[in-house]
């Protein structure tokens, strides 16, 4: 196991609304965003490699009507296997996936703008960690991998001119992209 990264999935105004409600001047800078968290895996190796990724939140964690997860390898945002499991106000989801030889995937967390109601409510943030490892699935015991996360973000409001993007690359926890994992016995 190993640390990669913190996370932070927003789908909410730039401003709270409680300043723009008593200042309505400010109104035009407070478009909407929906931030996500984007994970590339890289396998450097020459095996195919089942990987396990960890989240961990406090309450309310991964709601799953809220939250949208794909596992990207081949262009076609396929579905990822997930767990969530409460363990008292920290909530930890685990999501499974296979990962071939020298094949990159895409692993996507972000809100779910395809709900209506969280949409429209826009209030939603979710901050956390995501851990990595081997799956007790795996037949290779040890792997390398190359991981960049990043946030990503879209502005968004009722007037094409408020649309926007922003993207930035998260700090590792351990310091470089290249993780060499072990699987636990």
């Amino acid at each position: 196991m190993a640390f990669i990264s913190t996370f932070e999935l927003l789908l909410k105004p730039q401003l709270p609304k409680r300043i723009t409600d008593t200042r309505p001047e400010l109104s035009p800078l407070a478009r909407n965003i929906l931030q996500g968290y984007f994970l590339t895996i890289a396998n450097v190796t020459n095996e195919l490699v089942f990987l396990s990724l960890v989240v961990t939140t406090r309450t309310p964690g991964l709601e799953p009507d809220k939250i949208l997860t794909v596992l990207d390898t081949t262009g076609v945002n396929g579905p990822v296997s997930s767990v969530f499991d409460g363990i008292g106000e920290i909530k930890k989801s685990r999501f499974t996936f296979p990962l071939n030889g020298n094949d990159t995937g895409l692993f996507i967390l972000q809100p779910n703008a395809l709900n209506e109601e969280l949409r429209e409510a826009a209030n939603f943030e979710l901050r956390g960690y995501v851990e990595i490892y081997i799956s007790s699935v795996s037949t290779p015991k040890t792997t390398q991998l190359l991981i960049t996360p990043e946030h990503r973000g879209t502005f968004f409001g009722t007037d094409r001119a408020e649309l926007g993007e922003v993207a930035y690359v998260l700090p590792l926890a351990n310091g470089k992209s290249l993780f060499e994992l072990g699987q636990s016995s």
